[in-house]
């Protein structure tokens, strides 16, 4: 039996406690010999939830690394401290697994993946959206479908999410950074292509309950020249999408699309005539998106290969995102390729 990866989880309030009982609880791969939070409460609270010893539960991660031996660091805290961790924890000669978005800045992103080479250690991004159900039959469908060349494609997201109180309600372009992240991340996973120019609108309607603009517009190029268009509120009341958004992929001889979650091939010749809807099942998928980045987290540390999510890939999706920033504020068209330069 293959020994067990020890495990430092930083931030288990939250969506760190969803961590805890999705997946960290019952892995098959990792054993928690450690928990960090500034939160005495959170500590206390996972910690009995998880029988964790007090000696077992520190308010930094300096200080669980002078006492506990671990193999990696889990950070699911706000992304202004995953670079401190990935530091503290590379240096000791640990692996790093980070939520999304993989840093603050891009400057910082790439520090971080700069320091796991150096260190010769795996860093992961926890783009857990790629391993839902309904995506990762999107994505086999939209690279093995039979209705000719890719030519263009959209997604659409709205949900009135309200994150009273945490770091989301007050940070700038919460949609675009801390969001959007995934879906453009989803895009080139589902698409097989990186982004290489993006114009972004970002905008705050005037009911929305976050400092910031909730509300944003988005035309991406891809690398061999197809358009992707993307729409998003996250104050949007009325109708609202799951939160793998609506897709539409248009294909030389009919579109695949992704609406509330359910796949649909659609064909149909000039003028709408013959149109032929044929619904897609979903296959189930045996482990969540959670499960999923940390079984693959543990497999890249075991054979020194890079997972899917690697943070060299990731600089790709995030440096997408930094640039729409940049659009955003500048009102302008962006280069991601040179971004990343």
């Amino acid at each position: 039996m293959t020994q067990k990866l020890r495990l430092i989880h930083c931030g288990v309030g939250g969506m760190g406690g969803a961590w805890t009982k999705n997946a960290i609880k019952d892995s098959p791969d990792f054993d928690l010999v450690g928990i960090v939070d500034i939160s005495e409460k959170a500590l206390n609270e996972t910690g009995e939830t998880l029988a964790l010893s007090v000696d077992k539960r520190f308010r930094s991660l300096e200080d669980a690394l002078k006492v506990v031996q671990a193999d990696a660091v889990l950070t699911v805290t706000p992304p202004v401290i995953h670079a401190q961790h990935a530091r503290l924890a590379f240096e000791k000669g640990l692996h790093v697994l980070t939520e999304k978005p993989i840093g603050d800045t891009l400057e910082n992103a790439r520090l971080m993946v700069k320091w796991a080479e150096e260190a010769g250690k795996q860093l992961v991004v926890a783009q857990n959206y790629r391993f839902g159900a309904a995506i990762v039959h999107l994505r086999k469908l939209a690279r093995e479908n039979a209705l000719g060349a890719f030519g263009h494609g959209h997604l659409d997201f709205y949900i009135p999410a309200d994150f009273t109180g945490s770091f989301r309600e007050t940070m700038e372009y919460p949609l675009l950074v801390d969001m959007a992240i995934h879906h453009i991340d989803l895009i080139r996973a589902v698409t097989g292509r990186n982004i290489v120019k993006l114009t972004a609108l970002s905008f705050r309607p005037s009911w929305s309950w976050y400092q910031h603009d909730p509300g944003l517009k988005m035309l991406l190029e891809m690398d061999d020249g197809t358009a992707f268009s993307y729409s998003g509120d996250w104050s949007a009341k009325g109708r609202f999408t799951p939160w793998n958004g609506n897709w539409r992929l248009n294909f030389a001889e009919g579109s695949i699309h992704l609406e509330d979650d359910k796949l649909a091939v659609v064909t149909c010749e000039k003028w709408n005539k013959n149109m032929v809807i044929t619904p897609e099942a979903t296959p189930a998928v045996p482990y969540n998106g959670q499960q999923k980045l940390l079984a693959d987290f543990a497999a890249a540390i075991r054979s020194g290969t890079p997972a899917e999510t690697s943070g060299a890939d990731n600089l790709w999706s995030f440096a997408a995102v930094m640039a729409g920033v940049t659009s955003a504020r500048e009102k302008r068209s962006v280069s991601v390729a040179e971004m990343l330069k």
